[in-house]
């Protein structure tokens, strides 16, 4: 953040900002306050790796063959051996697990759908019955017994009852019904349309269907509930064909002058491994998710489209080929389940695996190797409604080392009604975050006692509206007059919003924005990068111009990260510096430094949008808490305008007939000395607000020139000397009042359970106060003070009915 220091040469200008500083110096604290405990916000979770972290890491190998230049023996060693495990080849008697040699596929695609089949050059046939076809498919009419339909042209049957385009070839066939091509079995690389397609449902992302070729051939057959399911059948290494170039990309083979094949290499004995380790179901031997290990067949194509993408590529083709036979076994001689991972972030979980730092993840440097995600307190009351309202969140770890002591063990979240404890794998399915190795950091609430802060304007691009979710989880509760607005394609001038947008966002540049809205106290600007640098400094005078006629009080601008090289974004930030160096009244939020270290290049998307401008996941919950960090750091310094100081909270009041409790009390005694009341005239001390009470009120009240009621309002309260008395405001046993009616209501909400809302304040009562107080680290004394009562509503109003 810059500091200013030097005056605007322009002179509206330079008033504008001296009278704020005065206003602000002038309305500064002067005094600590104590902090009162509000349930945190939001949850940053900041994790390592991509997946479960068990076995070979794909990075991790990427890393050891291209930076380390380790052989795909070695790699496999590393992830797999010890404790009697060997890389060794298939024998024999491996051959009975696979009788054949065929692996059988579970197309989850397809699950509960019937088996339709497509051949391009009309060579598609059911084993069943003699000829050939351009489509096919089979529909089961009860369990496993099917009706077989063929295509003279190769056509996806639609899903209904006679498909329109086929004829009846079988009726009442038992299953399973097996589909093949006149090049299906041939194992050689063949162009995919030449193999059987399946075809796959429309979607709404392909709205007319899509068509995956497979090797081998096609079964339609049940599960043992009788669920229909389709399955390929092919020969295992034509399998792994469509495995490994789905696992690990196949142009990590050219690499370092072609070291990377060895990664492809080590992926090929693991995919290998695994598979032929699988016995996952009745019907198949694996699946074709990452549930199994992906597998994408031979090649894909739209439907309508004469164009299909090859999935094989030599690549992987090569890499199977040069470890054919080879797998890993277990000290029994069983080939081993071998399980992998995406990145470990530079740790393997352990488990069957030993547990172990992976120098080669390191090396290879993933994107997920380190992330971040935002869980705001509504995100995380959603997954575990009983907890009430969010009040803290803690982890354990497994102690292997890395960092936050490894990989999460388990996670209790606790609230006001109660805590969950869930596994690190479970909390991590919850909210799907990359890996179950992470650590939470809490995001607090604002102190109430915190000075207020006045109307605030952000005027974003895309940059800001990628953060919309984040920023209303954490800047906005702490922030809550935010005025948020932003859109793809804004600048500072001239560019306004690339795409419609809706109320109450507004389709303009940002000086439009200015223009069009009512004037907040400070105004956040996050615009630059649809500028360009060269009359970037025309376009900000501009804003300034248009903020200044507001009376906009702070001027904070967002800079640029200078990753990017679209443009020279260091020209447009030095503009900034230049402003905020003149002006008193702006600030810098310096995004570009707290965003360029080494590691954080993660924080930036240059895939799907380019350039290092636009934000990941990890860059957009790290981007909307820089902004609630700065706007905190620039709060207690008197640095943010703010409203006028809120009277303190007089809970208890108004008095009127029949209330009771301590506060009529302290009532009676001033009320008695006031109105000189002795002998019979006086007033019984006793707490109870009845019918002598209130005429006294109504005395004092004349007496006093206030408006005559016989309540005790504020006014009256104060006239009787007791102004400023905070610490007689408090509702413990005995107060019988609608405060205690609104009290049991809020405690109903936040502890989750029934409190009958009668206005009395009963012992059972005071209770459940404690357990609140307790569950939010407040002093439990079974009382309700303006602490209590502020944190208590405050915790409320997080909470769903």
């Amino acid at each position: 953040m810059a500091t200013p220091t030097r005056p605007l040469h322009r002179v509206g200008f330079l008033l504008v900002f001296v009278s704020l500083i005065t206003t602000l110096l002038a309305s500064a604290p002067n005094t600590a306050v104590h902090a009162e405990p509000l349930p945190p916000v939001g949850v940053i979770i900041r994790g390592h790796g991509n997946g479960h972290g068990r076995g070979l890491s794909q990075y991790g190998s990427l890393g050891w063959a291209t930076k380390l230049g380790s052989s795909w023996q070695d790699i496999l060693n590393f992830y797999y051996g010890g404790s009697g495990r060997t890389l060794t080849t298939l024998t024999e008697a491996d051959a009975a697990a696979l009788p054949g040699g065929l692996m059988s596929v579970r197309l989850q695609t397809f699950d509960a759908r019937p088996t339709a089949v497509i051949s391009d050059n009309n060579t598609a046939s059911w084993t069943g019955a003699a000829g050939t076809y351009g489509g096919l498919v089979a529909r089961m009419v009860s369990n496993n017994v099917y009706d077989i339909y063929g295509s003279a042209t190769p056509t996806c049957a639609a899903d209904t009852d006679n498909p329109s385009g086929f004829t009846l070839i079988g009726d009442n066939v038992t299953g399973p019904i097996d589909f093949v091509s006149g090049q299906g079995s041939v194992p050689t690389a063949v162009s995919p349309t030449d193999l059987l397609g399946a075809c796959e449902p429309p979607s709404t992302t392909y709205k007319t269907g899509r068509i995956r070729y497979y090797r081998g051939s096609i079964r339609a057959t049940i599960d043992i509930l009788g669920n229909r399911r389709t399955v390929n059948i092919l020969n295992a290494e034509a399998y792994l064909r469509g495995v490994v170039p789905r696992e690990s990309p196949a142009g990590w083979g050219d690499i370092a002058g072609g070291l990377g094949m060895n990664a492809l290499r080590a992926q090929s004995v693991a995919a290998r491994s695994y598979s032929l380790s699988e016995a996952r179901y009745t019907y198949a031997k694996t699946c074709d998710t990452e549930d199994c290990q992906v597998y994408g067949g031979a090649g894909l194509r739209n439907v309508g489209s004469k164009t299909a993408s090859v999935i094989e590529d030599k690549r992987t083709d090569q890499a199977i080929t040069d470890t054919a036979g080879y797998v890993i076994k277990d000290s029994r001689n069983a080939i081993m389940r071998t399980e992998f991972t995406s990145s470990n972030g530079g740790r393997t979980a352990g488990g069957q695996f030993p547990a172990q730092f992976d120098n080669g993840d390191v090396a290879a440097d993933a994107t997920l190797q380190s992330w971040s995600r935002l869980l705001s307190s509504t995100d995380i009351q959603k997954a575990f409604p009983t907890i009430g309202v969010f009040t803290s969140i803690t982890t354990a770890h497994d102690g292997l080392g890395g960092d936050w002591n490894g990989y999460t063990t388990s996670v209790v979240i606790t609230g006001t009604a109660g805590s969950v404890t869930r596994t690190g794998w479970q909390f991590r399915s919850d909210f799907d975050l990359n890996s179950p190795w992470y650590e939470s950091f809490p995001v607090a609430a604002t102190d109430p006692a915190s000075p207020s802060v006045g109307s605030i304007l952000f005027i974003g691009d895309s940059v800001g509206e990628s953060i919309a979710t984040e920023f209303a989880a954490i800047v906005t509760p702490a922030y809550p007059t935010m005025n948020f607005q932003s859109c793809a394609g804004r600048g500072m001038a001239g560019a306004g919003c690339l795409f419609t947008v809706t109320a109450p966002q507004i389709n303009s540049d940002g000086v439009g924005v200015v223009n069009t809205l009512d004037a907040p106290a400070i105004a956040i600007v996050e615009l630059g990068y649809n500028d360009d640098p060269a009359t970037f400094e025309g376009e900000v005078q501009q804003m300034l111009a248009a903020l200044i006629s507001k009376a906009v009080q702070r001027v904070i601008f967002v800079n640029m990260s200078t990753r990017s090289t679209k443009r020279n974004y260091a020209q447009s930030n030095a503009v900034l510096t230049a402003a905020a160096e003149k002006n008193p009244g702006i600030t810098i939020f310096d995004w570009n430094t707290a965003s360029s270290g080494a590691n954080q290049w993660r924080w930036f998307d240059n895939k799907s949008l380019c350039c290092y401008v636009h934000l990941s996941t990890t860059g957009q919950a790290e981007f909307a808490l820089f902004l609630r960090q700065q706007l905190d750091a620039l709060r207690p310094a008197g640095s943010l305008p703010t409203t006028a100081a809120v009277a303190p909270l007089m809970l208890g009041l108004p008095l009127a007939k029949n209330n009771a409790g301590a506060m009529v009390t302290v009532v009676q005694k001033k009320l008695n000395l006031a109105l000189n009341l002795v002998g019979t005239s006086r007033l019984a001390t006793d707490g109870a607000f009845g019918s002598g009470t209130e005429r006294a009120v109504r005395a004092f009240q004349t007496t006093s020139v206030l408006p005559v009621s016989g309540i005790v309002d504020r006014a009256t309260w104060d006239a009787l000397g007791l102004a400023g008395r905070v610490d007689l405001a408090v509702l413990k046993v005995g107060s019988r009042h609608p405060a205690v009616s609104s009290l049991q209501q809020a405690l109903s909400k936040v502890l989750k359970k029934k409190i009958s809302s009668t206005g009395v304040f009963t012992t059972a009562l005071a209770n459940d106060v404690k357990l609140f107080q307790k569950r939010v680290n407040l002093p439990v004394n079974g009382r309700v003070g303006p602490s209590t009562w502020k944190v208590l509503t405050a915790t409320a109003s997080l909470t769903s009915p």
